[in-house]
């Protein structure tokens, strides 16, 4: 298939680039048939004899002698020319090569490109099926290349690119085929492979040599791939099919983690065909009003009063039933839905806490996560006092929860966005810590009110003694730079018992309450705190919801 385009590509060229040199060769036949016919019809030598006789002062020899400088002179011509027409065919040789290496090859990496790619494929899996042999499809993508794009430039991402492929091209052999398929994605097609083991083994020395520092415009970066593998002829033989094989197999590597490598399989086909349902659904859930926030307590872990809630978002689809926040988030953040979810959200949040507030009962935290999409926002600041003022909620009874690695993205762009939301008088929570960076520098720099405690520490304590001791450790660390500690997932009396004996003001968990629907949580609020209302006033009917009590916390 790529021996034939790629004769096809020259025919057309040739056709097009020939048609002077056709009119040059097609003027010297016309000349050489009249020089003929007058080399047949008219003695030259007896003419020039004649001539001599007839004109005295002509001398022959002089006659031969300006015939000769003629000559020359034709000779010196017809040489020029042909060195010209040397020059022009080199020219147009190279415009030809480059013509096919536009079509063929990468402009920036000088790798194949999405076409030459597929040609080859063809080649190899053509060749493999005659061999009897096993061939595979690495679908690659480096890992939050935008934010690099967005936050140094297109220039610095460009030679990102290119670095990272140079070291990738050194690891393969000379009959694999490396290609720039598109943006930051690559595909290696690795013919003739022996074993599942091989691939493997290749697939972590890829991951190994990305992961290795870059120094680039004098800037130390680091960057991780998701590899998505499809194999001929167990996954499929159809080249398109197993390229998205591979990308399916990828997006698979990017949800556990990234920086890691997957094979196709068909539960990952049937997730992905889930996934790409689950996308579409989400773009009108909003409009549809498929959203819903459920409040999970958050209470004091000393007099055990109730002092702030998290609003958690559910989501309900007349086809899809409860998808869980777990799987639609990252769909919405890889969409860019998340920033429209997220203000809703916000929005939903300050109504609803407002309203408990003027049905009498004593004002509460509510605390609300924020995704990196909302912080990166140019205008997240400007949405936040918008809905403070919307509902008339007091600044202090906002709380914005943010994880480690949302804030790590763009670490001067987050202190900065930070630094503003608390002038606005709401108070900021690192949530999920310890799970990432944990650095004492960043917390310094961050400046958070609060450290949420990541329920996973807090599940094995207190029989875990490495669970313990870290937790203990964040506890203190907390203590040390006077923030304030909120241990999630408590859900025993065992757990609880080893938090009160800490520095820890607050807790979460099962233990206490599940996520509540709004009028469930008003009925939790006229359980624990005494109500203010006079007897002649009626209560705020909360904001609608669709949940029931006992929805998982997420």
């Amino acid at each position: 298939m790529f021996n034939s385009s790629l004769l096809t590509a020259m025919k057309s060229a040739a056709q097009k680039l020939n048609t002077p040199f056709r009119r040059e060769v097609g003027v010297i036949l016309v000349i050489s048939i009249i020089a003929f016919w007058f080399a047949q019809h008219y003695d030259f030598f007896e003419e020039l004899v004649e001539v001599s006789r007839d004109y005295e002062h002509y001398e022959l020899d002089e006659l031969f002698i300006l015939l000769k400088i003629a000559g020359i002179g034709l000779i010196v011509i017809i040489y020029r020319h042909s060195l010209y027409l040397k020059q022009e065919i080199m020219r147009r040789e190279e415009a030809e090569t480059k013509i096919l290496k536009m079509a063929f090859y990468d402009s920036l990496t000088g790798l194949a490109n999405r076409n030459l790619c597929h040609d080859r494929l063809e080649h190899i899996l053509a060749h493999s099926e005659r061999q009897q042999t096993q061939s595979a499809v690495l679908f690659i993508d480096l890992d939050n290349f935008k934010e690099i794009n967005d936050n140094q430039g297109h220039t610095y991402g460009d030679e990102v690119l290119k670095q990272v492929s140079t070291r990738m091209n050194g690891i393969l052999r000379s009959e694999d085929t490396l290609s720039r398929f598109a943006g930051d994605e690559f595909v290696i097609l690795l013919d003739s492979v022996k074993s599942i083991t091989d691939i493997s083994i290749l697939a972590k020395r890829l991951l190994a040599q990305a992961a290795l520092p870059y120094t680039i415009n004098g800037k130390d970066m680091t960057i991780s791939l998701s590899i998505g593998i499809a194999l001929f002829p167990t996954d499929s033989t159809d080249p398109d099919e197993l390229i998205n094989q591979a990308d399916t197999a990828m997006y698979h590597a990017k949800s556990e983690g990234k920086n890691t490598y997957r094979f196709f399989s068909k539960a990952l086909d049937e997730e992905a065909k889930r996934t790409i349902l689950i996308r579409s659904h989400l773009r009108k859930a909003l409009e549809k009003k498929e959203f819903s926030l459920v409040y999970q307590p958050i209470i004091d872990s000393k007099n055990k009063q109730l002092k702030g809630a998290e609003a958690l978002i559910r989501w309900n689809n007349p086809i899809l039933g409860e998808v869980s926040p777990v799987v639609f988030i990252p769909i919405a953040e890889e969409t860019g839905l998340i920033a429209e979810i997220g203000r809703w959200v916000l929005d939903k949040a300050c109504q609803q806490n407002k309203q408990w507030q003027l049905s009498g009962y004593q004002p509460i935290v509510m605390s609300v996560n924020m995704s990196a999409r909302q912080l990166q926002n140019d205008t997240v600041v400007q949405d936040v006092e918008y809905y403070l003022q919307t509902h008339k909620l007091a600044p202090k009874y906002l709380e914005l929860e943010l994880t480690e690695t949302t804030v790590m993205q763009d670490i001067d762009s987050a202190i900065k966005r930070l630094k503003q939301l608390k002038q606005l008088g709401i108070t900021l929570a690192l949530d999920d810590f310890g799970t990432g960076y944990s650095s004492m520098s960043y917390l310094r720099k961050l400046k958070p009110n609060r450290l949420k405690i990541d329920r996973s520490f807090i599940k094995n304590t207190p029989d875990n003694v490495e669970d313990t001791i870290t937790t203990e450790a964040i506890i203190a660390l907390a203590n040390n730079l006077k923030l304030k500690i909120t241990a999630e997932g408590v859900e025993t009396a065992e757990q609880l018992k080893f938090i009160e004996a800490t520095l820890c003001d607050s807790v979460q968990g099962f233990y206490f309450s599940k996520p509540l629907t709004p009028h469930d949580f008003f009925e939790y609020l006229a359980s624990t705190q005494a109500a203010l209302i006079n007897s002649d006033s009626t209560p705020i009917k909360p904001v609608g919801n669709n949940l029931t009590t006992g929805q998982q916390e997420a």
